[in-house]
């Protein structure tokens, strides 16, 4: 070990060029992570500073056990969505460790918080070019992880339609099948790669190809659909933890909530969808329930949301720092 330390140090003197100019990229990095987190913590504090007044005089009693196994289930929507991230780049051969990956991605998750989705990539970005990952191939993931989040919430509001609490939609049974027959077609690598090279093309990168075939298409779409069950689950829970509604609506809750993400994720100059999801909430949930618990669950949805992503973020960075004392004191 000591004598690693060593060869390490004279190659530090030999090339002090080099050191520098690492030592210089390094602080940069920093300044730009300071920069991140107060534009992430300043349109947070926006937001909760523009609706205090509706948040402080939220009248309501939810059922804690619920409440708390909702957000247990959005944890875990989380942290699954993390693994798939990690199993998109493993495919796309250009992934790093897993507990890395896990955590560069709970990290970008602050990203959401400030306009536009490219934050989010950008925080994603270090911990793969440190493993020498190219940052077009990052950036192929990333693009395919958001067609995939979009590809399985439209499927569960599809899915959702057929349980839609009105007889309006009864007529239109048969085109939402057809939409779901025409999801499974679009997803086919060969389309997808049409679009991906007419981004390289634009961007003068003749890679930029994914190397999937439709099976594994097909199973990366299905587990985000699964995913999305679990989420749907969660703010069912979230619903019914401030006012009852029955179990055969869970689906159309779900749906509701699917929809609004993926309102959310194209609204690209909102951050996180704030304002806009919230907005499809209410629309949505009225159908089943009174306007007014609607507005109390769209503005509780955000609180729910940005509570449990916080403590993920938190967590990792914990887990971060301890893993480094740890390492500290084995050298």
């Amino acid at each position: 070990m000591d004598e690693i330390e060593v060869t390490q140090e004279e190659k530090v003197v030999a090339d002090p060029a080099t050191a520098g100019k690492k030592s210089k990229k390094k602080k940069i990095m920093n300044v730009v992570k300071i920069i991140f987190l107060l534009a992430v913590f300043f349109f947070l504090g926006k937001y909760f500073y523009d609706n205090w007044d509706t948040i402080k005089n939220l009248d309501i009693k939810p059922d804690i056990g619920v409440f708390v196994g909702s957000m247990l289930l959005y944890f875990a929507y989380k942290v699954t969505l993390a693994s798939l991230w990690h199993y998109i780049t493993k495919l796309d051969k250009s992934d790093i460790k897993y507990k890395d990956a896990i955590r560069s991605y709970l990290y970008s998750i602050l990203g959401k918080y400030i306009p536009g989705k490219v934050f989010m990539l950008a925080a994603r970005v270090p911990a793969y070019e440190k493993e020498g990952v190219p940052i077009r191939k990052v950036a192929v993931c990333f693009l395919l992880e958001n067609v995939c989040t979009l590809l399985g919430a439209g499927f569960l509001f599809l899915i959702s339609l057929l349980f839609f609490p009105n007889d309006v939609l009864k007529d239109y049974m048969i085109a939402v099948i057809l939409f779901i027959v025409l999801f499974f077609v679009c997803i086919h690598p060969k389309i997808m790669n049409f679009f991906l090279r007419l981004v390289g093309k634009l961007i003068k990168k003749d890679d930029m190809e994914i190397p999937f075939t439709y099976f594994q298409m097909v199973k990366i779409v299905v587990l985000f659909i699964a995913n999305w069950l679990i989420v749907g689950t969660g703010f069912y829970m979230l619903v019914t933890s401030i006012y009852e509604i029955p179990a055969s609506q869970l689906l159309y809750v779900g749906g509701v909530y699917g929809l609004s993400a993926i309102i959310g994720i194209i609204s690209i100059f909102a951050p996180s969808g704030i304002g806009v999801r919230e907005g499809i909430m209410v629309l949505g949930l009225s159908l089943i329930m009174p306007n007014e618990y609607a507005v109390i669950i769209g503005i509780v949805s955000r609180l729910w949301a940005t509570v449990a992503e916080l403590i993920l973020v938190l967590g990792a960075f914990i887990a971060e720092r301890i893993e480094k004392i740890k390492q500290k004191k084995k050298t």
